[in-house]
């Protein structure tokens, strides 16, 4: 059976193994970025990975890349991911070319995982969806005629950043008007912990909430947000994944609110689907951003 390499990078953690075509995970390891110690170590962590990777599995196909940030779609430069100090326009492919022949590619992560649920998950039935990824942060991945929608400068899909209250006082809680009352800054991770100790639950993450109130409120928000991206978008189906969508009533909600909240002609049709791959989202879809090489 055919295999993909896969690294998925993140601020904290790379995750790195080998897909099958089927996306069941062969094998599977990860490091700490350490990405404290600078642009360069963590260029040439990853160089190390690419090397590990081929000899323990001589026989990949290709090698794909999930990384937090824009990926410019013409350079392929990964361009200021927040969680990578320094990383403001990185040509990593250009490190990973020197070190192996197989075809390389890399894309934005929740683009990635989009592919995956695309080629291989939820949405293989689904020629036109979003792909939600609920987390430290929110993602997003747009499918659409059955290939992933970039833009025309790799920045679409970036939900986690639609503005949902417009009369929030600028750098009340962040300092770069950006951010100010975004999505993400609501129910991420750290936004619905906030939700539940003001609920008066001592709890340090959404694993440790068991408020059914709390994580429905969660949900709500959510599904407000994605009712403004499908409306944009004109999809009417939502694929959601991450580690907040493992959570009780979370994709309920979202799929209630949706149907409620929605322009007619998609709440009447509205279909929100768990993500296959789950835990293993970011590792599957950067294998499938190297699989989408070979298949071209």
């Amino acid at each position: 059976m055919n295999t993909y390499a896969g690294i998925d990078v993140g601020g904290t953690g790379i995750k790195y193994g080998v897909v099958d075509e089927m996306g069941q995970t062969v094998w599977e390891e990860s490091v700490p970025t350490q990405a404290d110690e600078g642009r360069d170590a963590v260029v040439e962590r990853i160089c190390g990975i690419v090397r590990r990777i081929q000899q323990r599995s001589p026989d990949i196909l290709s090698v794909g890349l999930g990384v937090p940030g824009v990926v410019d779609p013409d350079t392929k430069h990964v361009q200021a991911p927040p969680n990578l100090p320094g990383w403001d326009d990185v040509d990593l492919l250009s490190h990973i070319r020197q070190i192996t022949f197989k075809p390389v590619d890399l894309e934005n992560d929740a683009n990635a995982a989009a592919l995956a649920e695309a080629h291989m998950g939820a949405g293989t039935e689904h020629p036109n969806f979003l792909y939600a990824t609920l987390g430290t942060g929110i993602g997003g991945g747009v499918i659409l005629g059955g290939r992933l929608y970039r833009g025309p400068h790799g920045d679409a899909g970036e939900i986690g950043h639609i503005i949902m209250d417009a009369w929030a006082r600028e750098g009340a809680r962040d300092p770069r008007p950006f951010r100010t009352a975004v999505l993400e800054d609501h129910v991420g991770n750290a936004g619905i912990v906030q939700m539940a100790r003001q609920a008066g639950h001592d709890v340090h993450s959404v694993a440790e909430i068991t408020d059914e109130n709390v994580l429905r409120e969660a949900g709500r928000v959510i599904g407000i947000g994605m009712c403004t991206a499908m409306a944009v978008l004109g999809v009417r189906v939502l694929i959601v994944g991450g580690g907040v969508s493992q959570a009780p009533y979370i994709i309920e909600s979202i799929e209630q609110t949706i149907k409620h909240r929605a322009i007619p002609t998609i709440a009447a049709h509205a279909v929100v689907l768990p993500a296959r791959f789950g835990a293993h989202a970011g590792l599957v879809g950067a294998a499938a951003v190297g699989r989408a090489v070979v298949a071209r």
